[in-house]
């Protein structure tokens, strides 16, 4: 076991998504199978449930194979990725308003058990949202493992919430489960359709950018002993986009990249506080991720209009080539 660990412990992060994406994809095999078997017992619903956790293992399935095999384009796969996704959201959405539109009730929770679903929950949607930021710049399949796992973490912080409010609350609990529940599922609704559009404005693949001079006289560009920084998008919660060059032979040849957030430098009791409070403030900061998201869709082209402005025009050979 020590040695398995060991292991496990020096993969690279490409070899570690993949490692623990196999065991989640039998997992979600496995909960699919016992909400199948449930329903027989205990209704439709079950197996509503069940179909959730069949499109989630589908989605991370085509993903896996996408890194493995290449049977199926890219394209393909993506598509198919995002259909997956987009199903599990919508069935989910009609599993959870049975709440709202039916007589459904939730399960009651013992006060034990609701604590230790909210503890795993937490520690999902922890790492899932972790394993969004590290995978920046690892390539569209792994990004979509880690999109699909925080997916997967919402559905467990709304269990989470349906678990506690069972035995928390004396109350009808069921309109509030309902419309959670509900909200999680357009949550990812969205993320489908980002992932199926994110090819076409994501900088994955595109990150180098080759511009050759044309019109000498308009050069006025920060360009310091061959060497071109600029900061085509600022944010200091979600990182900066920079574009990295350097200049010769009339060429300017360089990279985008990301810079991480200033999250990880925060001071250790202001991390406690963020942890603590993070089921509330993980809307706030998705919400401002959406938005800086919008600010950088257009960074390749905003890099080329001010490159256009400064007598550059794009061609696809680096120096050297």
């Amino acid at each position: 076991m020590k040695a398995l660990i060991d292991k496990y412990r020096n993969f690279s992060f490409e070899e570690r998504t993949l490692f623990t994406t196999k065991f989640s994809i039998a997992l979600h095999a496995l909960l699919a199978l016992g909400k199948f078997i449930i329903a027989g017992f205990y209704g439709v619903f079950f197996f509503v449930a069940g179909c959730v956790n069949v499109f989630l293992m589908l989605a991370k399935l085509e993903c896996y194979l996408g890194v493995k095999s290449e049977k199926r384009s890219f394209e393909t796969r993506n598509k198919l990725i995002a259909g997956f996704l987009l199903a599990a959201s919508l069935v989910y959405i009609v599993y959870m308003a049975r709440f709202v539109l039916w007589d459904a009730r939730p399960i009651n929770y013992s006060e034990f058990l609701g604590i230790n679903i909210a503890f795993i929950s937490f520690i999902e949607l922890g790492f899932a949202i972790k394993g969004l930021f590290n995978s920046f710049g690892k390539g569209h399949y792994y990004r979509n493992i880690k999109i699909i796992n925080f997916a997967s973490g919402l559905t467990a912080i709304v269990l989470t919430e349906v678990a506690i409010m069972s035995f928390a609350s004396q109350n009808d609990t069921r309109l509030i489960s309902g419309w959670s529940g509900i909200g999680a599922g357009i949550v990812i609704l969205l993320l489908a359709i980002f992932i199926y559009y994110a090819p076409r404005t994501s900088i994955i693949d595109r990150e180098h950018n080759v511009y050759q001079k044309v019109e000498a006289d308009k050069l006025n560009l920060p360009i310091v002993d061959n060497r071109l920084s600029l900061t085509m998008v600022k944010g200091y919660w979600y990182g900066s986009y920079i574009y990295e060059a350097i200049y010769a032979n009339d060429i300017i040849d360089g990279h985008i990249y990301k810079t991480k957030t200033k999250l990880w430098s925060l001071p250790l009791w202001l991390k406690i506080i963020l942890i603590i409070f993070s089921e509330i403030l993980i809307f706030v900061y998705a919400f401002g991720a959406i938005i800086f998201y919008f600010r950088s869709i257009f960074v390749i082209e905003k890099l080329d209009a001010l490159m256009k402005a400064n007598g550059f025009e794009k061609i696809t050979t680096g120096i050297g080539n």
